[in-house]
């Protein structure tokens, strides 16, 4: 299949490094509080994919990394007078129910930062060895221009890097180094050789990604705000701790997710959580949502949209229930339909056109009488399955 990746900016063909079998690793919650829908929005994207792939032909290893060593997970931990564990665990747990609702089933990994302290301490010895990193002052950075002179992913060129950059802390050895242990006395920190703190969070994703894959992966996913300098800094980290050039060859991300006009922030008093939305609305009703627009297009959310979506939902389902009783074989037209909806997924996964198809192939399976079953491979892809029910 082919799909736009950010660090090429083109569409490329998809190729795992190992025979058949794609590793994909895709950002996932600081766990402090639930899902939103710009979280939504990925992650069903990246089910989407992975169910694609896997129709493909091809083994999934999938993991989304869960970060937990966050100064917002402490945050609330002092807030509530509670371990940062207990938070971190609340909300994994809320995360991975709302999955459940949502479908979202083809993750295989669900890795928590704190799980692997003892692993980043090891790796940052390693880089230090290696001459990628340097202590200072109880801190540990990387060294940036080591390997880069520019954004690997974002392809920035150094000039605009550098206007970006606000991190100057004194004695640093190029302004673009960043963080790979944070010193502090406040607790949670951690005994390390260099002093009690934190492995950075740019460290923590590769640190993850290494413990689940043993190596490098092959896709790398999030939205597209953590291009600069999350994900530059991830690859730019990765490929020193696994001496592979490139880390992750295919980048790929998800647009922004604006509500009224506006990016969601707290701040802004618009942040909108799934959870509360699937006390109105079906969790299909919220997949078509998101499916029914390029994962490249900036949304700005309406409920009102959604509305829709939760009728043709409404009207899908009550269509295929009037198709089990069917009997014939499917007929030409909808083979073509059904080979269509694939072709669409396995150019640059446009599943806006895939759905348009779908609701197609299902109203023309109903009018020929024809078995429900030939519909049920796209269902599954689309992760509409729960219709069939």
């Amino acid at each position: 299949m082919n799909i736009f990746t950010t660090n090429k900016r083109s569409v490329v063909e998809l190729k795992p490094r190992l025979h058949n079998h794609f590793l994909i690793q895709v950002c996932g919650p600081t766990l402090y509080d639930g899902l939103h829908l710009g979280h939504v929005r990925t992650f069903l994207f990246f089910d989407v994919l992975a169910r694609f792939l896997k129709h493909s032909g091809y083994k999934v290893s999938f993991s989304i990394n869960f970060t937990d060593i966050d100064e917002e997970v402490f945050y609330k931990a002092r807030k509530e007078g509670t371990s940062f564990e207990a938070v971190s665990n609340k909300f994994c747990t809320l995360t991975l129910n709302t999955f459940k609702v949502l479908n979202i089933k083809t993750p295989t990994n669900y890795p928590r930062s704190s799980e692997s302290v003892e692993k980043s301490i090891e790796i940052i010895k390693s880089l230090i060895l290696n001459g990628f990193a340097y202590e200072l002052n109880g801190n540990v950075f990387f060294e940036f221009d080591k390997l880069y002179d520019k954004g690997p992913v974002s392809s920035l060129s150094k000039e605009i890097l550098l206007d970006l950059r606000l991190d100057s802390y004194k004695g640093k050895r190029g302004p673009l180094d960043f963080l790979l242990w944070y010193k502090t006395d406040r607790h949670p920190n951690w005994p390390s050789p260099w002093s009690s703190g934190r492995p950075g969070w740019h460290l923590q994703d590769v640190v993850m990604a290494n413990a689940v894959f043993n190596g490098p992966h092959d896709l790398h996913g999030g939205a597209v705000e953590l291009i600069y300098p999350h994900h530059d800094f991830i690859e730019c980290l990765g490929r020193a701790v696994e001496s592979v050039n490139p880390y992750v060859p295919y980048w790929v991300h998800t647009c922004i997710l604006l509500i009224g006009g506006k990016k969601m922030s707290k701040s802004e008093g618009n942040v909108i959580y799934v959870d509360d939305l699937l006390k109105k609305f079906s969790s299909e009703s919220i997949r078509t949502y998101f499916l029914s627009t390029n994962r490249e297009m900036v949304i700005d959310f309406e409920e009102d949209n959604l509305i829709k979506y939760d009728e043709m939902i409404k009207s899908l389902r009550m269509e295929l229930d009037k198709c089990k009783g069917g009997y014939s074989p499917p007929s030409k037209d909808v083979l073509v339909l059904k080979r269509s909806i694939i072709e669409s997924l396995s150019e640059n996964m446009n599943t806006n056109k895939a759905l348009e198809l779908c609701i197609q192939m299902v109203q023309l399976v109903k009018e020929g009488g024809i078995n429900v079953e030939v519909v049920k491979e796209i269902f599954q892809i689309l992760g509409l399955d729960y219709l069939l029910l």
